[in-house]
């Protein structure tokens, strides 16, 4: 039995070895380089093209566009087309422009993004992006992505905004006074407010933030009325179960099981009402209030339907097995198997999965009617959440905008205007008007008709380049190939090395 033991031990440090050993392999093992942007000095007339303009729902049929130096100069119903040779004309006849869409609630999530995530993005056609912070702290490397992609040499999205600090999330610590002074320093970051954060730090933080200019915007804080957090000028609350949490006769008393959790004392859970009970007792009077307040204190609202859609769907197979899976690498795949299986296993509880449907099914109601009433929502994804992809569920979201009870055009306005508005950059960005910049989608069918036409891309401007359908089609293969094989492989062992190395987790 003894030489049973020890035999047994020796192959098994062998083995443990031996894995050992692999990984270090493919920590090693060096993943492509990002790739580049396109460089060139050419001006560009797109002839004979129908402009999409979302903000008065209509097409403004036959147009020329000419571009020079990633600026749109002349926008004429006629055009003498120019014969410079530095001058490329592009057909766009039967074609629709598109202004490049954003995505305002993305995660670049991981130092490998420009592998993996920023191609998806240029790809289907989201040219800039509100960065949310997560997972793992990358402050340095988005600060050098966003120089690169500025200076047209890494491929990928403009870092418009970007979360520099999180504040009150579970590992979060920090003195908020520090957090403030730190982002100060970069107008074009804020801090991310998690829902743990509690009454004392998050006012002390509101008021500081606003003597300095500081934007703070993100989670609906639990512990918080959010008309209070409204009112003291949070800049946008996000995802959809900020109205159910709020407009219900519990809410107050949700609000204080969040307060004893977030300062560690003793819980009776069953004071905690349930989310069940919660949509049962929705009061459309404390909905109305908080959206009144949210319109006139200008709060804007990133619903990020397509996190709910998954819950709804977690038993879909077709839904979980999207060819999108393609793209994502091995890592980020096991933990939404893992999500998935959770879920599976809450749906077995007879009632969930119906109540799951509602839950999703009301978010969208509500995400309509608070449009209706004024509320600025801006178009987001969660990028990274299980079945939100980057790139690609931009789209996805702006179908569920248009189930809300959004028109097509006024889903785009969330995914165009809304956001240039919010980062106060509608002067360069938005809408194809002359003297912004020339971010513009060729789309083969008019995404007014149908909001699934935004997805037939056939070519993009960016940063003063043309991207082709064969461009599109290598950024997307680029991708895959590293989501998969050695190099997926390689890719998901620096990730989590990344995720364990890091201080916050």
């Amino acid at each position: 039995m003894k030489k049973i033991i020890l035999k047994t031990l020796k192959y098994g440090l062998i083995l443990i070895g031996f894995v050992l050993f692999i990984v270090l392999l493919l920590f090693i093992y060096p993943i492509p380089e990002p790739l580049s942007q396109k460089a060139d000095n050419n001006s560009y007339t797109i002839s004979n093209i129908n402009i999409v303009d979302v903000a008065n729902d209509s097409i403004l049929k036959n147009q020329t566009i000419v571009i020079k130096n990633n600026r749109i100069i002349k926008i004429t119903l006629n055009d003498s087309i120019s014969k410079d040779k530095n001058t490329k004309i592009i057909d766009g006849t039967g074609k629709y422009a598109l202004a490049g869409l954003w995505d305002m609630h993305s995660h670049l999530a991981f130092q490998i993004a420009p592998q993996v995530i920023m191609p998806l993005h240029i790809a289907n056609g989201i040219t800039n992006i509100r960065d949310m912070q997560g997972v793992v702290n990358i402050n340095e490397e988005r600060i050098k992505w966003r120089k690169e992609i500025e200076s047209e040499t890494l491929l990928g999205p403009r870092l418009i905004g970007f979360a520099d600090e999180i504040v009150g999330a579970n590992y979060d610590e920090q003195n908020v006074l520090d957090v403030i002074n730190k982002t100060a320093n970069d107008k074009r970051t804020f801090i991310k407010i998690y829902s743990g954060i509690l009454s004392k730090r998050y006012f002390e933080l509101a008021k500081v933030a606003k003597s300095k200019g500081v934007v703070f915007a993100g989670h609906y804080p639990n512990a918080i009325n959010p008309i209070d957090a409204s009112n003291a000028g949070q800049r946008s609350f996000e995802h959809a179960h900020l109205f159910l949490k709020h407009s219900n006769p519990d809410a107050e008393k949700l609000r204080e099981y969040y307060r004893a959790m977030y300062a560690d004392e003793e819980l009776d859970e069953k004071n905690k009402p349930s989310s069940i009970e919660m949509l049962k007792s929705f009061d459309y009077a404390k909905f109305y209030e908080l959206v009144d307040v949210m319109v006139k204190n200008e709060t804007y609202f990133c619903p990020t339907h397509i996190t709910r859609k998954y819950e709804a769907l977690t038993n879909n197979e077709d839904f979980l097995n999207d060819e999108n899976l393609k793209y994502i690498p091995h890592l980020v795949s096991f933990i939404w198997k893992d999500d998935v299986s959770g879920m599976k296993e809450f749906t077995k509880k007879e009632g969930n999965q119906n109540h799951l449907n509602n839950f999703y099914a009301k978010g969208l109601e509500l995400t309509g009617l608070a449009h209706k009433k004024g509320v600025k929502i801006l178009a987001g994804t969660d990028s990274y959440d299980p079945y939100s992809f980057p790139g690609i569920s931009l789209h996805s979201e702006l179908e569920e905008l248009v189930k809300a009870g959004l028109s097509p055009a006024e889903a785009l306005v969330c995914a165009t205007i809304n956001p240039s508005k919010y980062f106060q950059v509608s002067k360069n960005y938005g809408t194809i008007e002359e003297e912004k910049i020339a971010d513009i989608l060729i789309l083969n069918k008019n995404p007014l008709l149908d909001i699934k036409n935004t997805t037939s891309i056939e070519s993009l401007f960016f940063n003063g380049n043309i991207y082709t359908k064969e461009d599109i089609d290598t950024m997307k293969k680029y991708v895959e190939d590293n989501s998969s094989g050695i190099n997926g492989l390689s890719i998901s062992v620096k990730m989590f090395i990344r995720l364990m190395k890091d201080n916050r987790h």
